[in-house]
């Protein structure tokens, strides 16, 4: 094959390596994108100017050095990133003797692959789109490696841009027709309780979202993350009141200094504390990997799926580490919980401080225990209508606190985010002698009425206290609903009340809206076709009951019918339409004469055609035999479109007589 053929397939095999990994470069180091791209861009130069491939040492040289750096870039850990890394480095490292068509073969079939890779991270529904687009250009690059091994000429006559739309359609029709296959191994194949490969515990790219720690900010650092964190159907098609949005997650009990911490503790079994009544709601979750075993659930959570429970703290823990979208159910109540005493030892653990620190508030406490000396709910009533009288705020403007935290955002800055007050609250209380703790998880949502759902977001995280008060038990105390009731009616941006970047506009966010609405439906039917959801569907289409062998059974059959079907249509196409404008005149001339009794066997050449019926049509006969050598030069030989024209006139006006 000529140069030119020769580099197009270079091309596009380099463009189905830069798009299938294009995703995997976005977790690089940028230091580690420009050294891929460098390589990149060096093999489309020597396809255009025809350089050799480099020396075989140079080559041994360059791929050791690109796992040193794959090494670096990883920290020495390896991970599932770091290994899609390396593969992404030594395809690149593959371009320096990527010279025939074999090699040229092997890194458009490893760019599906690469796609395929991508899923392991993430499967949201705007990948559908990249995965099109790389399936079509890494089928583009193979149709024209093909092309070089079988030595095929394009065809006379068509431009560059006619072959190349001709090569497109080709490569489209292809994966169109692979699409029903597709279509019925996600259906029929069966589905594992588990994946093939182990997942690893940390394997989502560093995601932010909530921790089981809680510092001052690390919450408003999540405001401008506008990623959805889960999304929630009710049975009645009606979401809870706004003031009930609490949607529970990691309980925090030990104050470590600033910073408050998980009890080690909280895990270990005990008898569940009852909730005292309240009202019951039933929930369906939807919810995004974010690497933890936390399943969030509306305040107080009261049953979860059948593999999670419940600790002591009322945390809903899934058996492993969420890392794929996972769908559940939740029954949760509207009410305080927890036994009618607290233990001596319990109280202790719920009312520990860090020594020498936060005196003012500890001052301030005291004087609010000799005002309440036995009135616990009256204490609280009264540090929250303090919070509304005084000039506290709520902010995104937080400022670094010190040792004396408490001390510093109570009666100095008086300006923060939700974890300020949580913090600072839950420290009071302790101070004065009220068990407390802090809850992490978000408040609120956003209402999709067009698909029924809460979608919830990152930027809706939240924390608040909770409180023990004899005979009632544990009750939710929200300080930051004090200072900003707007924060628990129209959500943390309704609170802040302006733009928090350039791109935070009111259209902006409902086109994310409605972006999210596919995503969920994306989310419903094709993510959550889980082996239950495959068997329901079976019983529906009335399909007894069976193992993996009967759905494997069936899956043969119907790829057998499937196929059968393609084949008969391929064939039908190929052997019916016509090629060309002058194989349809030809034909058509064809017809004409069989319903004058003079038909064409397959086997026949046009020559041979014409020569026997020469005498069935007399006077005509002889310009039907030109007209037959004529038809076999246009459409056999170099095309000459002037010619071809001067056929398809000449056919059309021939009437046999």
């Amino acid at each position: 094959m000529n140069a030119p053929g020769r580099a197009s397939a270079v091309y596009w095999t380099l463009a189905a390596l830069v798009i299938s990994s294009s995703p995997h470069l976005a977790a690089m180091p940028p230091w580690l994108v420009a050294v891929f791209l460098t390589l990149v861009a060096w093999r489309w130069l020597a396809a255009r100017q025809s350089w050799a491939p480099p020396p075989t040492a140079l080559r041994v040289f360059i791929s050791l050095a690109l796992i040193v750096l794959v090494l670096v870039a990883s920290g020495g850990h390896w991970s599932r990133r770091a290994a899609t890394t390396l593969l992404c480095m030594m395809m690149a490292a593959k371009l320096m003797e990527m010279f025939r068509p074999r090699d040229l073969r092997l890194v458009a079939a490893l760019c599906f692959f690469m796609m395929t890779a991508q899923f392991l991270f993430n499967e949201r529904l705007v990948y559908l789109f990249y995965l099109a687009a790389g399936a079509w250009t890494a089928t583009m690059a193979l149709l024209s490696i093909q092309r070089l091994d079988s030595m095929a000429l394009p065809r006379p006559g068509l431009g560059r841009r006619e072959q190349l739309a001709a090569q497109g359609r080709q490569a489209a029709s292809m994966i169109l027709l692979a699409l029903p296959v597709a279509a019925l191994l996600f259906v029929l194949f069966p589905r594992l309780a588990q994946p093939l490969w182990g997942l690893p515990q940390q394997s989502m790219d560093g995601r932010t979202g909530l921790t089981d720690e809680l510092t001052a900010g690390s919450i408003a650092n999540l405001f401008l993350d506008d990623r959805p964190a889960f999304r929630v159907e009710f049975p009645d098609g009606q979401p809870p009141p706004p003031e009930t949005r609490y949607w529970r997650g990691p309980v925090l009990t030990e104050l470590d200094g600033s910073t408050w911490k998980r009890s080690r503790l909280a895990d270990t079994s005990s008898p569940l504390p009852e909730a005292q009544g309240g009202n019951e709601f039933l929930h369906r979750v939807q919810l995004e990997p974010h690497e933890r075993r936390w399943l969030f659930a509306l305040d107080h959570p009261r049953a979860g799926p059948d593999d999670s429970r419940l600790t002591t703290t009322r945390e809903l823990l899934a058996r492993n580490p969420i890392t794929a979208l996972t769908q559940y159910d939740a029954r949760s109540i509207n009410a305080p919980f927890g036994p009618r005493d607290l233990p001596s030892s319990a109280r202790a653990y719920y009312l520990s401080l860090p020594d020498e620190r936060n005196p003012r508030t500890r001052r301030f406490a005291s004087d609010l225990r000799q005002q309440f000396p036995d009135d616990d709910a009256g204490l609280i009533a009264h540090v929250l209508e303090w919070f509304r009288e005084e000039p506290f705020r709520y902010s995104l403007a937080t400022a670094p606190l010190g040792r004396h935290n408490a001390d510093e955002f109570l009666f100095d800055l008086r300006d923060g985010y939700c974890e300020y007050y949580a913090s600072a609250f839950a420290i009071l209380m302790r101070a004065a002698d009220i068990p407390s703790r802090v809850v992490l998880g978000y408040m609120g949502g956003d209402w999709q009425e067009a698909a029924q759902y809460l979608l919830v977001r990152q930027s809706d995280a939240h924390a608040w206290t909770e409180v023990w008060l004899d005979g009632s038990g544990w009750v939710r105390v929200d300080p930051t609903a004090a200072v900003s009731p707007e924060r628990i009616d129209y959500g943390a941006w309704g609170a802040i009340g302006e733009p928090r970047h350039v791109l935070d506009r009111e259209w902006l966010r409902d086109l994310r809206n409605r972006l999210d609405r596919a995503q969920h439906t994306w989310n419903r039917w094709i993510l959550g076709f889980d082996a239950e959801r495959q068997q329901r569907m079976l019983e529906r289409l009335g399909l007894p009951q069976g193992t993996h062998t009967t759905l494997a059974i069936l899956m043969v059959i119907a790829l057998g019918l499937v196929t059968v079907v393609l084949a008969v249509l391929l064939w039908r196409r190929d052997r019916q339409r016509p090629r060309s404008a002058a194989e349809k005149a030809w034909r058509q001339l064809l017809g004409r004469l069989r319903r004058r009794g003079m038909i064409k066997h397959p086997a026949e050449t046009p020559g041979e055609f014409a020569r026997r019926v020469l005498p069935q049509l007399r006077a005509q006969g002889r310009d039907f035999v030109e007209l037959a050598e004529w038809y076999s030069q246009v459409h056999y030989g170099p095309r000459q479109i002037g010619r071809e024209r001067q056929f398809i006139e000449a056919a059309g006006n021939f009437r046999p007589g």
